[in-house]
Order: structure tokens, then C-alpha cells, then sequence
């Protein structure tokens, strides 16, 4: 038999919001933030350009509205779904106040290096910054598509729901920044 408290299951993001909203119970707050900041940071550093100082006060906002409005969530879409939304509302907001919708962006998330051998390291490290540069030259809603679909992982329905449009076209778009990026990439060469 299973000793329950050996092992306990975290609880859902659900579970997290109504304890929080029926109880007030800040750690379950603090739970949903920290189980979904790194997300918000990778989001918040593409579309702010990885300007530090405009990330840490985009982050700040999000939390805050969070924390005002997490009892208009309606549970009819995933919290990160919610939640990522919100913050791309607020790094928008940051953009318009300080005039940079172009800003380039700074990087994605590179992955760790799998090679042992330092020249297939180098390669790989190559290949990143080419992969960079090519995402970098993407009109920015084509960034965000590509890192909330590919580096995010969001579902189609995720995306959709995210940016506010029909799947159909979410779909579509991501079709035509991928091929935008491939082209980049293969002009590169």
C-alpha cells in the first residue's frame, strides 16, 4: 500500500488557484509563479530584447495583475495559457511605452550542449548563433509564434488562445515563419 505522505502529488494549477482564491493562501500563489516564472522570463527576454531592466519591470506588472485578476481566470483554457497571455499583453504594454516594437531580440533559449567532443561542441555553438541570427532577422510575431510553439511547447489550441486568433490562422502563420526561417537559414549557407 502506498504510504500518501512519502510521496505526495503536487497539486494542479487548478487546485493551486481555488486554494489561493477560496483561502487566500499565499503559497499556493507562490507555487503557480514558481512553477510557471521561467516561461514568463523566456517569453518577457524575446519580446523585450533581452533588455534586463524592462524584463524585471514587465515581470513585475504580470505578477501583480495575477495577483489582482487571477479571480476573473474562468478555468476555460490552461493557466499557462492564461498566464503567458498576460504577459505578452504586458510586454507589449512595455513596448508601446517605450517605442520599441523592432527591438531585436537578444537570444532563445539555447539548449545545453549534448556533445562531449569540443569540436562538436564549437559545431553546435555555431550552428545556435546561425540559428539565432536568422530568428533574429523574423518580424517579431513571427518570433513569438516560434517561442511559444517550439521552444514553449504550447499546443495549436494553446497558441491560438495566447496571441487571440483562430487556430486556423495560428497555424498558418507558424507555417510561414518556419518557411521564412528555413529560407534565412539556407541563404546563410
Amino acid at each position: 500500500m502506498r504510504d500518501p505522505q512519502a510521496n505526495p502529488i503536487p497539486p494542479t494549477d487548478d487546485e493551486l488557484i481555488r486554494r489561493f482564491l477560496r483561502e487566500g493562501d499565499s503559497r499556493s500563489f507562490g507555487l503557480l509563479v514558481e512553477r510557471h516564472r521561467s516561461s514568463v522570463r523566456r517569453l518577457l527576454w524575446v519580446m523585450l530584447g533581452g533588455a534586463r531592466e524592462e524584463i524585471e519591470d514587465a515581470e513585475q506588472e504580470v505578477l501583480l495583475a495575477l495577483y489582482r485578476g487571477l479571480a476573473s481566470f474562468r478555468f476555460q483554457s490552461s493557466f499557462r495559457t492564461y498566464l503567458l497571455s498576460l504577459a505578452r499583453h504586458r510586454a507589449l504594454d512595455a513596448l508601446r511605452r517605450l517605442g520599441r516594437r523592432r527591438r531585436e531580440e537578444q537570444t532563445l533559449r539555447l539548449l545545453a550542449s549534448s556533445a562531449v567532443d569540443p569540436q562538436e561542441r564549437v559545431q553546435e555553438r555555431l550552428l545556435a548563433e546561425q540559428v539565432l541570427a536568422g530568428f533574429r532577422l523574423l518580424p517579431v510575431a513571427e518570433r513569438e509564434l516560434l517561442l511559444l510553439r517550439d521552444v514553449e511547447g504550447l499546443s495549436m489550441r494553446e497558441l491560438a488562445s495566447t496571441l487571440g486568433l483562430p487556430s486556423g490562422t495560428a497555424k498558418s502563420k507558424l507555417h510561414r515563419a518556419r518557411i521564412r526561417l528555413a529560407r534565412i537559414l539556407g541563404e546563410g549557407k
